[in-house]
């Protein structure tokens, strides 16, 4: 697994994913959240109304949500990685990890302060120098040392083992309706479409 792939995985939980799921239903299309005499309205109608409405908005939370469930999938495969060798070894997963985590746990290096005092944006670093965020990036960058060394070893893992791992979750999709009078370039048949939006002023 790529250091991009890790960091990515750690700036998900500093966003705090699960305030962003508080804001969506996690329900079925078909399900009833009103009545207004008779009439029944769905979830689906809902979203269908919030998805005309504002697009904007309703993909940003779905692509959060989206985001925050690939995240947790990962960790639910990972645990079933980690079960599957600690049964083909024998002991438990609290002893795989105790016999594997201590030597992957690598300490922070003032290069690797740096580095990520480089990645914050001004609004983060709030103005303040390296030498005062040192010790705090230092403590933040300790703290994630364990979980980032189970995750290289479920990727080792993942490799290793005869296991088939096949990921089914589809990421959200928006339709976007294409009018007879749009420019287009390219055949109708073509396997990819590309939406350009423009606001001319």
């Amino acid at each position: 697994m790529s250091r991009n792939v890790i960091w990515s995985c750690v700036l998900l939980l500093m966003l705090g994913v699960g305030a962003l799921l508080s804001k969506q239903q996690t329900g079925s299309p078909d399900e009833v959240v009103a009545r207004v005499g008779d009439r029944k309205i769905t979830l689906g109608e809902i979203e269908q109304v919030w998805r005309e409405t504002d697009a904007g908005s309703f993909m940003q939370v779905s692509q959060s949500r989206y985001d925050a469930l690939v995240l947790y999938l990962d960790r639910v495969v990972g645990n079933q990685i980690l079960e599957i060798e600690a049964a083909n070894r024998g002991v438990t997963v609290e002893a795989l990890l105790r016999q594997e985590l201590p030597g992957r746990v690598k300490p922070v290096t003032n290069t690797d302060v740096e580095q990520f005092y480089s990645s914050l944006g001004s609004q983060q670093a709030q103005g303040r120098t390296l030498e005062q965020l040192r010790t705090p990036i230092q403590n933040f960058l300790q703290q994630q040392r364990p979980g980032l060394a189970r995750i290289a070893l479920i990727s080792e893992l993942s490799s290793s083992l005869d296991v088939p791992i096949e990921r089914l979750l589809e990421p959200p999709r928006q339709e976007i309706a294409i009018a007879p009078t749009d420019p287009i370039k390219g055949p109708a048949s073509a396997t990819v479409e590309i939406v350009e939006f423009s606001d001319f002023q």
